[in-house]
């Protein structure tokens, strides 16, 4: 969660470092930004109130002078010394055109060149409140703290993370190496010992065969035995059997005789 959310931290701030760069490489003589068809400017004072606050950004949209008609109310830099200058709005009021230039005639007769206009107040974007950070960032010294040393920092944490995970993935990489080497040497002294417990198996198996073939031989001499004793005991039994009818044929005859 903490790098997916650096990483939306980290975009945030590369648009907005990229942007104000940009906006600073676009400046115009007026000490404007021009990019993408706008202007670009930042309302530092109450020249332009209460139309237009303190700290507001305005995006005036680049138009041809075909566009331009009278009453209409328009942007344009006021020149006050060589130096300086000020966005103004006023109301055309009439042009006028001198060879290959149009002046445009505005309140209070006023006569500015059409190089000075910059466009229609009714094609300008308006962003309340934006122009205090956007007029820090292209500060030198909020630039330069801001975007600067912050992009230097994080250009160098990010040669610090490269720099480890290249020290560190070597060392991972050797270790590696190390590790399989050790590997193909014990390989021959397991094949030995495979072999040693080969050889050992089959005498364990015939001793365990032996075992089992007296047990069975133990078996049957028991069976045998027992059979043999059965067989006597069944001798003596007809042996007294018969006997037995001998002594009571004799007693017959005997009371036969006396008789």
């Amino acid at each position: 969660m903490k790098k997916v959310l650096g990483g939306i931290l980290l975009v945030v701030y590369s648009i907005i470092a990229i942007t104000v760069t940009v906006l600073l490489l676009s400046y115009n003589e007026y000490n404007c930004s021009e990019i993408g068809g706008y202007t670009v400017y930042i309302v530092n004072d109450d020249s332009l109130e209460p139309e237009y606050k303190q700290g507001t950004v305005l995006l005036v949209k680049h138009t041809s002078d075909k566009n331009v008609q009278k009453g209409d109310e328009i942007f344009l830099y006021k020149v006050i010394n060589s130096q300086e200058y000020q966005f103004i709005t006023r109301t055309l009021d009439d042009k006028i055109q001198q060879g290959s230039h149009i002046n445009y005639i505005v309140d209070n007769a006023e006569s500015y060149d059409s190089g000075y206009f910059v466009g229609k107040t009714n094609d300008a974007v308006v962003i309340e409140g934006w122009g205090y950070v956007l007029a820090l960032l292209e500060s030198k010294w909020g630039y330069l703290f801001c975007v600067v040393i912050v992009s230097l920092l994080l250009f160098l944490q990010e040669v610090f993370d490269l720099t480890m995970e290249i020290k560190y993935g070597m060392d991972v990489k050797k270790a590696r190496k190390a590790s399989a080497t050790s590997d193909d040497t014990d390989v021959p002294e397991r094949t030995s010992e495979h072999k040693s417990n080969t050889a050992k198996k089959p005498s364990a198996k015939k001793t365990v065969n032996t075992t089992k073939t007296a047990g069975t031989s133990k078996k049957a001499s028991t069976t045998k035995a027992n059979t043999t004793k059965a067989t006597g005991t069944s001798s003596k039994a007809r042996t007294a059997k018969t006997v037995n009818k001998k002594i009571e044929s004799d007693k017959k005859e005997a009371n036969s005789e006396e008789e």
